[in-house]
């Protein structure tokens, strides 16, 4: 288990451009995520959040599933070894070392008693424990996460965000996760990457500076 190393880097992202199609929405994006770090990323609707988590997600990170459905039929310990499927032979059946690390996340997260239980029946709450938990079984270095807050209970919402900063000093996994709950996720956020409405990237470890720079109505 680590906490951040200033002498490691989890994640190096070097003049990195994204977009849609022929349109651009932030050029030069350039950053590094250290070992342990949980990182707000921020930035009105429409600047490219979601873009950026996508384009991180194919160079290794695990984008975590934090908006699919509760479908009916699949019990936690199920829904989270789908995720290992690189790690299963050709009955379907995980790795020892996989079945170790699912147990060991379910322990982490608190959840070792929704084990059994059909995912249709968790809370949203429950439920987002439940996706990270298929990220920290995969033996992420790096998770991805886009709005894992949405929809959630301002109770949910902020013991989701404790969460992730304790999986991240715990474990030594660099967290990235966008959200709109800025105040919440403050809280929890060692520094804030921001996207701008005129397609800039800030990176910054003084965070209400930079999202003065990107919702100046409310800083």
């Amino acid at each position: 288990m680590g906490t951040n190393n200033i002498h490691s880097t989890a994640l190096r992202v070097d003049h990195l451009t994204i977009g849609h199609g022929d349109k651009v929405l932030v050029r030069d994006i350039s950053f590094e995520l250290a070992p342990g770090e949980c990182v707000l990323l921020a930035g009105p609707n429409g600047t490219g959040k979601t873009t950026l988590l996508k384009a991180l997600a194919e160079r290794g990170p695990v984008l975590i599933p934090t908006s699919i459905p509760k479908v009916k039929g699949f019990t936690v310990d199920a829904f989270i070894r789908t995720g290992c499927y690189r790690e299963s032979d050709w009955r379907g059946r995980i790795s020892a070392d996989a079945a170790a690390r699912l147990e060991k996340a379910l322990e982490l997260l608190g959840i070792q008693s929704l084990k059994h239980r059909d995912i249709s029946t968790l809370s949203d709450g429950e439920f987002q424990k439940a996706c990270l938990a298929t990220g920290l079984t995969r033996k992420a270095e790096v998770l991805l996460l886009d709005e894992p807050t949405a929809h959630l209970d301002v109770e949910n919402r902020i013991d989701v965000l404790r969460t992730l900063k304790d999986v991240a000093r715990r474990t030594g996994t660099a967290i990235l996760f966008s959200s709109h709950d800025l105040h919440d996720a403050l809280q929890v956020a060692d520094r804030v990457f921001v996207l701008t409405r005129d397609g800039r990237f800030l990176a910054s470890e003084d965070k209400e500076t930079a999202l003065t720079q990107a919702f100046p109505a409310c800083f």
